[in-house]
């Protein structure tokens, strides 16, 4: 005996729109050391995504990484990303931001900079000191791609009534991990 799906329609349920993130509740996202997933797109049309790290400069997020690495590759031919940095926790608790834009590969003694001050946000200055991790993140890191927030996405499932029902109630699987 196979399952049957019922799909109930509501169409007032089906155009409610989560709540937002304010313009300071996105700007602390930013700020926050959290995992940005950079997406890029191949010459194949395939799109490569990857966990970075990251540090918010002005309007620009800016991701250190290699000249040796896919991800620099799409860029020198595609120079437009997007980046998603959420917050995600069991449930409907999960609130985050996607920017796209045009992206900028900075190099020399400026990259060499933005990328140490990202390696701070991420690693305590003993660590930095260790050869082990001194050697891979100096080798690995020549170039920092700039992405230019030109458009911005942002949720709030959190705050929704299903996301506040289910955090309250305890009626949420926890994540593994």
């Amino acid at each position: 005996m196979g399952i049957g799906l019922v799909m109930v329609s509501n169409s007032r349920a089906e155009n409610v729109k989560p709540p937002s993130l304010s313009s300071a509740e996105i700007d602390k996202i930013l700020s926050m050391t959290l995992i940005a997933n950079l997406a890029t797109l191949g010459e194949d049309d395939t799109i490569h995504i990857v966990p970075m790290w990251f540090i918010r400069i002005g309007n620009d997020i800016c991701i250190p990484t290699s000249r040796h690495t896919r991800k620099y590759k799409n860029l020198r031919s595609r120079p437009f990303a997007s980046v998603m940095i959420d917050i995600s926790r069991a449930g409907l608790d999960l609130k985050g931001v996607l920017i796209n834009g045009p992206i900028e590969l900075v190099k020399g003694e400026e990259a060499r900079k933005i990328n140490h001050q990202i390696h701070l946000k991420y690693v305590t200055p003993e660590g930095l000191n260790d050869l082990r991790v001194m050697s891979y993140l100096s080798k690995g890191d020549d170039i920092t791609v700039k992405i230019h927030m030109k458009h911005i996405v942002n949720w709030n499932l959190a705050d929704s009534k299903a996301g506040k029902a289910l955090r309250v109630n305890g009626w949420s699987r926890p994540l593994d991990g």
